[in-house]
């Protein structure tokens, strides 16, 4: 499974659409105090904004559609009925802000969710206020191009799609509109029954032919002459092919550019930490949320001592995360990376994404069955000014699943691994003490703090619900690395050290 960025923003996109429509009633509420305001006050806006909210309301509301087309459909209607106008971003920022109301009064709104929703209007504006074709490789636009040719024979084209196990006639396209039985309710079980009835009511010179081809999820039937049928086949078949490959090089010059989206959601919420653990947290949920991945855990980096250890994870277990302390050189592929680090310096522009198809190749076995993982990514987190590598994000799809990553998705995670490292750099002090040999896991330091208080090794076992023997242990490993001679030796050192 390849992972792609446009898909997982696509899920975004449509999460803020269900969150639109699941609270309709609030929404149109707040859309008709924001009317009735500007009418009452004589504002001239208060046209447009009438328009508008009866477009969005029976687009956003009522749509089955998938992003592109409903996006086309906006743009379309927006423009017949409402057109250009200096007030329309003013309007449609509005509209989002009054969405925000209403559903801000439920508890569970989260950050995530206020930005699916300011996602999809972000979208939405780009289409309504573009100048340009909302989508320049429409299919409608291009069978409504091919009937009106003059120099293509086609009569009408009919596009032809499935519901409930029966085709029928989705939508027209003819040289003369009126002609066409619209009202009529053509639908049949099979192509050959579907080309009889229109050749009944439509065709009825015995010189038409109808010639169906399929296309993407549709069946288009094109009707044209037989003595012309001959010629125009390949042309069609041609420029379908032509407009399929168009459409994919569109899409592949807009997924290049998805990375864009998912960066800007990133920073805006990393922005929001006030605090070293603010930062790490918001770090961690957002290479899940604004990336393809499902689970990630956020390991910091000690240069001089070469060791990684714990910070955070997300859909991980979390303390698990925080007791990991390992020395890079037993990650091989890990290491030969930092090798790089360590002979180029600041000579390289930016430190690059690991990507590891199976984590037998690379780290410890204890890891891969404790996590069950299979396929994942090491995203370094750093600061380009100097490129000081702070720690790394590692990123996976769940227990034991393979995938690979798309180009866009690659070059996401490097932006979000600049930006990780500028706010936790600005957190300095506290990465420096957590980098600070020695270090210690998280439970040595609830056990130090419990020393530092004076808990007896009973009491400290009773309250972390340890036998007397495990925290003999960790007081022991305490004094180890703190060099202490004894209990009150190790916990003036940690004081003085900043551990506790």
């Amino acid at each position: 499974m390849s992972l792609s960025l446009e898909l997982h923003m696509h899920t975004l996109f449509h999460k803020g659409l269900e969150l639109v429509k699941e609270y309709e009633e609030s929404i149109n509420n707040e859309w008709e105090q924001m009317y009735n305001y500007f009418k009452k006050s004589g504002k001239k806006s208060a046209i447009i904004t009438r328009k508008s909210i009866n477009i969005f309301s029976r687009i956003l509301f009522q749509s089955d559609y998938d992003q592109e087309s409903l996006l086309v459909n906006l743009k379309s209607t927006w423009n017949e009925e409402i057109g250009e106008s200096h007030l329309n971003q003013f309007i449609i920022s509005l509209l989002e802000s009054s969405i925000h109301r209403a559903i801000n009064l439920n508890a569970t709104y989260t950050h995530t969710d206020y930005q699916s929703i300011q996602y999809v209007f972000n979208k939405i504006s780009e289409y309504i206020l573009s100048h340009k074709s909302a989508d320049p490789f429409s299919i409608d636009a291009f069978l409504q191009h091919l009937v009106s040719s003059h120099q293509l024979p086609i009569d009408w084209i009919a596009v032809i799609t499935t519901k409930d196990e029966t085709l029928q006639v989705n939508r027209w396209f003819s040289k003369k509109p009126r002609s066409l039985p619209t009202n009529i309710s053509m639908e049949a079980e099979s192509i050959y029954a579907m080309i009889e009835l229109l050749m009944e009511h439509i065709a009825r010179s015995n010189k038409k032919m109808i010639l169906p081809i399929p296309f993407e999820n549709m069946t288009l039937l094109f009707c044209t002459s037989k003595e012309h049928m001959e010629h125009v086949l390949p042309l069609i078949t041609y420029a379908l092919q032509l407009f399929q490959s168009g459409k994919k090089t569109l899409k592949i010059t807009r997924q290049e550019q998805q990375w864009k989206d998912s960066v800007i959601m990133f920073n805006e919420s990393i922005i929001r930490a006030r605090t070293f653990n603010d930062a790490v947290d918001i770090i961690t949920e957002g290479f899940v949320n604004y990336l393809p991945f499902e689970r990630c855990g956020l390991f910091s980096y000690s240069l001089n001592d070469e060791i990684g250890f714990g910070l955070s994870g997300h859909r991980h277990d979390r303390d698990a995360i925080r007791e990991i302390t390992e020395n890079i050189k037993n990650l091989p592929l890990i290491n030969n990376g930092l090798e790089l680090l360590r002979l180029f310096g600041n000579g390289m522009k930016y430190l690059q994404p690991l990507y590891i198809a199976n984590a037998r190749d690379g780290f410890p076995k204890q890891y891969i069955d404790q996590f069950e993982l299979k396929s994942l990514v090491v995203a370094p987190i750093f600061t380009p000014s100097n490129n000081q590598l702070i720690g790394a994000a590692i990123l996976d799809q769940g227990a034991n699943s393979e995938f690979t990553i798309s180009q866009e998705t690659y070059t996401a995670l490097i932006k979000f691994g600049q930006s990780a490292g500028e706010v936790l750099g600005k957190f300095h002090r506290s990465i420096h003490s957590l980098n600070k040999t020695p270090h210690f896991s998280p439970r040595e330091i609830e056990v130090l703090e419990l020393m530092a208080e004076g808990e007896s090794t009973t009491g400290a076992a009773v309250k972390l619900h340890l036998s007397e023997y495990t925290v003999r242990d960790y007081i022991t490993a305490i004094m180890q690395k703190m060099e202490a001679k004894n209990r009150t030796e190790a916990v003036a050192r940690a004081i003085r050290k900043g551990v506790i």
